[in-house]
């Protein structure tokens, strides 16, 4: 006949029986309530003495019970509660656990596993903490970029655009007066394009040109297709852009955008390169140059093709870098079709055959089509 014995309770919230039930078991009152808050066989083996004490006490405080006497008693316990016996093993871990080791799912569960769940929650609700608002701000991000793209193109006031001169090289004073007169005809040439499509535009852009920066660190090569790498060239270029913007004393102006010209010398015989990259509807574009130049027109239409860029404006010309029909055409209804009277800014060469053309000889020969006014909203 065996003396193990344990107690079956029906369920209770009394607190006097939870404290007698706590000085028993050896736990927290908390604990206790637990193990009285449903009809369960309560997880601790007593000797007989103990069990009918324990229902004495239990029964004083009103809670229905008795003592049950169990075969062979176990000599395991809880790694959590030790004055407690096991009754089901960890979900995780499968180390045996009393009925107090539960998860808020009602899971067996140790406390080692308990915690390295919470862990792991702390740090997926981190995680998505600080994705949810990355999130936000590129949202926020991309929301103002766009408002700034939208302001810009209700053309309500002249856009604040600065030309950023940066050579490689001594820019020669006729050089210097070359793009102050380049800069005043581009806005004259600005301002009579968008009178063709809307006469209510006056002085559409107005230019603020800097004295000529050292361009020493800025370099214009391809970032690589990494995402790192292309991370690692856009911020080594914001930074020297940064520093050139105050150096040249725009740093702190409310600009609509800044386009960088970078003069560079050409060797005799040596072809003349100038080409351009921008932000697709952001505030900054980059115009390579030639560094003697006074005679502009290929940096002026250079110029304005990267800040039209930056307007929402795209290319009009195929992968041979001739006009595309009808978009890259300034006249895109002419009969005949060609020659073209002027080259679509947003090509860049005036088109005399399909598939070929040739280079604007001044300012005159370059035209804003159709395609290019609509992107810039200038016609419906």
């Amino acid at each position: 006949m065996t003396d193990t014995f344990r107690v079956r309770v029906a369920a209770s919230n009394s607190r006097g029986a939870a404290l007698g039930l706590a000085r028993t078991f050896q736990v927290p009152l908390e604990a206790a309530r637990r193990l009285l808050a449903e009809s369960r066989v309560l997880p601790r083996d007593l000797r007989e003495a103990e069990a009918r004490r324990l229902v004495e006490t239990l029964q004083q405080h009103g809670v229905d019970c008795e003592a049950v006497a169990v075969a062979g008693g176990g000599h395991a316990v809880c790694g959590t509660h030790p004055s407690l016996s096991p009754e089901s093993p960890c979900a995780d871990c499968r180390e045996l656990v009393c009925v107090l080791c539960r998860s808020p799912e009602g899971e067996a569960l140790c406390a080692r596993c308990a915690a390295r769940r919470s862990r792991r929650g702390r740090a997926k609700w981190l995680r998505v903490s600080l994705l949810l608002m990355l999130l936000v701000l590129i949202v926020f991000w991309g929301t103002s970029r766009q408002r700034l793209r939208e302001t810009r193109l209700e053309w309500d006031r002249p856009l604040q655009v600065a030309v950023v001169l940066l050579a490689r090289g001594e820019v020669k004073p006729e050089v210097r007066q070359a793009w102050r007169d380049g800069a005043l005809a581009l806005e004259d040439w600005l301002e009579r394009e968008a009178r063709r499509y809307r006469t209510d535009l006056k002085s559409p852009v107005r230019f603020i040109m800097t004295e000529p920066q050292p361009a020493a660190g800025l370099e214009l090569t391809s970032p690589g297709d990494s995402l790192l790498a292309r991370a690692r060239h856009a911020w080594a270029l914001s930074r020297t852009l940064a520093a050139v913007d105050e150096a040249a004393g725009v740093a702190s102006r409310g600009l609509d955008a800044r386009i960088y010209v970078v003069l560079e010398p050409t060797e005799e015989g040596e072809a003349r390169l100038v080409e351009g990259m921008a932000e697709a509807g952001g505030s900054v574009g980059l115009v390579r140059g030639v560094l003697g130049d006074t005679e502009l027109t290929l940096e002026l239409t250079a110029l304005a093709h990267e800040l039209f860029h930056c307007l929402g404006a795209v290319d009009a010309y195929d992968e041979q870098g001739h006009a595309r029909v009808p978009e890259g055409l300034v006249e895109p209804e002419r009969q005949p079709l060609y020659p073209q009277p002027a080259a679509e800014v947003m090509v860049g060469e005036v088109p005399l055959e399909e598939g070929q053309g040739r280079l604007p000889r001044s300012l005159d020969e370059v035209q804003v089509g159709p395609a290019t006014a609509a992107a810039l909203r200038w016609s419906p």
